[in-house]
């Protein structure tokens, strides 16, 4: 009987890792959300997004307003690049256009894909933020704290930004 019950445990876990391993290499072949009629897209309704564009969702995180000091997107944009890439996280591409960062981070185990995307608005002096998993349902909270390290860290090196 014990013997029964460890082959049945056993195959089980072995079909959930495969199922996961199966996950991570579906999310490697996604894109980014990007842009949609001028801002980052919306988070679906499952808890692994979060996004600044859409407050009163429970996806919302607050923005980052930009200080005084800063007069130039593209200031911006070499910061927040260093900032992503020495956040700890697994970063494979960095996609930049117009105001618009795009970055993928991996999980270190299996290789999870997750996009982490910046709109810098000027005229409202807003950097907006969205990180979403690409797949599975919950991310157990690791792009808010993604978001969230990125923030402040890039609160720190902004302000050494020159006029």
């Amino acid at each position: 009987m014990l013997k029964v019950i460890v082959t049945v445990i056993s195959l089980l876990i072995v079909a959930v890792l495969i199922l996961f391993g199966f996950k991570a290499f579906k999310s490697r072949a996604g894109e980014p959300a990007g842009i949609v009629d001028s801002r980052l897209t919306k988070c679906s309704s499952k808890p692994n997004c979060v996004c600044s564009e859409f407050s009163g969702t429970t996806h919302y995180i607050e923005p980052l307003a930009l200080p005084a000091n800063v007069k130039d997107s593209d200031a911006v944009i070499t910061v927040l690049i260093k900032v992503i890439e020495s956040s700890g996280g697994v970063v494979k591409s960095i996609i930049k256009e117009n105001r618009y960062i795009a970055a993928e981070f991996s999980s270190r185990i299996l290789g999870f894909v997750d996009d982490f995307e910046v709109r810098i608005d000027m005229e409202e002096r807003l950097v907006h933020f969205r990180s979403a998993s690409r797949e599975g349902y919950s991310d157990f909270g690791v792009n808010k704290a993604r978001v969230q390290s990125i923030i402040s860290e890039l609160e720190k090196e902004i302000t050494k930004i020159k006029e």
